[in-house]
């Protein structure tokens, strides 16, 4: 049944479910260099033409309307599928589903009846839910999960970070996918240290045996970056915004996607570079063998990029650690140790500035 809405304060209206639009947005693999699946995005269009986003909407609907609103973003994303396999290209397919929704005994009964009339396997579909709601604290949720990944789908959850009570339990629950909240990786070139925070997440996601999506890659630098710390999948500005079915099936055809030298090409992936060796750089120490320290240090990215790309940063940085070398000689093991935190601390914080300051 039609529902017509007024926002306060709006002068437009817009009419629930003639109004939803599906758009598309490409989950890219770094790896592969090409485009492997797909996020259906809910959008509605307002009686004035403007495109209102989920924050928009969704607190108006009810349970009923956003069990439906999911529905229609998975017909949506299965009818891209079919076209483009074919024209050879096959790709998976994500969506949203609210959390409230798994509690209901027919979400299941409801998810294989929309496949059932289809030629995609549900292996090819991902159910994402989001990190924040009760669900997932509740003990139905990992019986109702299981219950869902025996129909072959894979299960993600969606924005981690933006809460912290479900990465309890995530030893728990049934997940295959983990999507690292956009909020903080799209800050990533202004807030540098959000780097340690992305590379423990990838880190529990190996850990947890899960993919993990890096979503908020906006920029080229960011996507250099994420690359650099050996992140395969990203989503974000930097590949392709969200996008009309038809202007995908353009997008994917006509093969525009960034490419990702091995080096890194800006000072913020050189530093994610040296973030992914560091902890090398700490066990050569510890084995005293200051040769192989020598060696890290003359092939480490950060130092060749500084190298190549003059700045007072970068001198001041190579000279810290051409220091670090020279005094390394003779000095008591501790010291060592000591010297190598003191000379990564102040490199840190002469990156974190000189990163921020980049245009």
């Amino acid at each position: 049944m039609q529902a017509v809405f007024q926002a306060p304060g709006k002068n437009y209206s817009w009419r629930f479910p003639d109004d939803v639009l599906a758009v598309f947005q490409p989950i890219y693999s770094v790896y592969q260099g090409c485009v492997v699946a797909v996020e259906a995005l809910a959008r509605i269009r307002a009686s004035n033409g403007e495109i209102l986003l989920p924050m928009q909407f969704l607190p108006f609907l009810t349970l009923d309307q956003r069990r439906e609103l999911s529905r229609q973003m998975l017909l949506a994303g299965i009818d891209l599928l079919e076209t483009l396999e074919a024209g050879g290209v096959s790709i998976d397919l994500s969506f949203n589903v609210d959390p409230d929704f798994m509690e209901d005994q027919d979400c299941i009964p409801c998810f294989l009846g929309v496949l059932g009339n289809t030629s995609i396997a549900p292996q090819r579909i991902t159910l994402e839910l989001l990190e924040s709601g009760d669900f997932l604290q509740g003990d139905i949720a990992v019986d109702r999960l299981h219950s869902l990944r025996e129909t072959g789908a894979s299960i993600a959850l969606d924005d981690i970070g933006s809460a912290y009570s479900s990465l309890l339990r995530l030893k728990n629950l049934p997940i295959q996918k983990i999507k690292l909240d956009q909020e903080l990786v799209r800050d990533l070139d202004r807030e540098p240290k959000i780097m340690a925070f992305l590379q423990s997440m990838k880190f529990l996601a190996d850990g947890l045996g899960a993919i993990l999506i890096v979503e908020g890659v906006e920029t080229i630098t960011i996507l250099d970056a994420v690359a650099q710390l050996r992140q395969d999948l990203v989503q974000g500005y930097a590949i392709a915004r969200p996008m009309p079915a038809e202007a995908l099936l353009a997008f994917i055809s006509a093969g525009a996607l960034p490419d990702i030298s091995p080096a890194p090409q800006s000072l913020l992936g050189a530093y994610a570079a040296h973030v992914l060796r560091r902890p090398l750089m700490y066990s050569l120490d510890q084995e005293k063998d200051s040769a192989a320290l020598a060696r890290f240090l003359e092939n480490c990215p950060l130092l060749g990029y500084l190298r190549t790309h003059a700045s007072a940063v970068g001198d001041t940085v190579l000279a810290a650690y051409t220091a670090l070398l020279q005094e390394q000689q003779g000095l008591r093991q501790d010291r060592v140790n000591q010297q190598i935190t003191e000379t990564e601390l102040r490199v840190q914080s002469l990156l974190y500035d000189a990163i921020r300051a980049e245009p």
